[in-house]
């Protein structure tokens, strides 16, 4: 039987919304919701940030929610989930002060600048810009 749940930019508003939900509208529910939207989004668990590079091959890899490219702008895909490289920096908006977020957004990029062979990915740092937005709105 084929899975007819939503994918893409509708899968995964879907499944934010539906997440967002369990979490009260206090300041501690909206914590809690952007720890656990981290994790499942972009697989970023605070709790391993102890072990830096478990931490950092996580937040490198699959989170445990994929979804695609559908309905995502183009100009914000560079690869087959663009939701986990917003989702992470959606994160990093809310927590971090807008310098902190902005900075470790361009070190992030150049990171991967130098690990993918001086590759820049233009639509990796758009994404990420209006993911440190949308957490700064959180």
């Amino acid at each position: 039987m084929p899975d007819s749940s939503p994918s893409g930019l509708t899968g995964f508003i879907a499944a934010t919304s539906q997440l967002a939900s369990r979490f009260p509208l206090t300041r501690g529910g909206t914590r809690r919701f952007v720890l656990a939207f981290g994790e499942q989004m972009a697989y970023i668990r605070v709790q391993d940030a102890r072990n830096p590079w478990r931490f950092l091959r996580q937040m490198e890899g699959n989170p445990p929610t994929r979804w695609g490219t559908d309905g995502f702008k183009a100009g914000l895909v560079d690869d087959r989930n663009p939701a986990r490289h917003y989702a992470a920096f959606v994160f990093v908006g809310f927590w971090l002060p807008g310098w902190m977020a902005l900075l470790l957004l361009w070190l992030w990029e150049l990171a991967g600048f130098m690990r993918y062979r001086f590759y820049w990915s233009q639509a990796d740092t758009r994404s990420g810009y209006v993911g440190l937005w949308h957490g700064r709105l959180v």
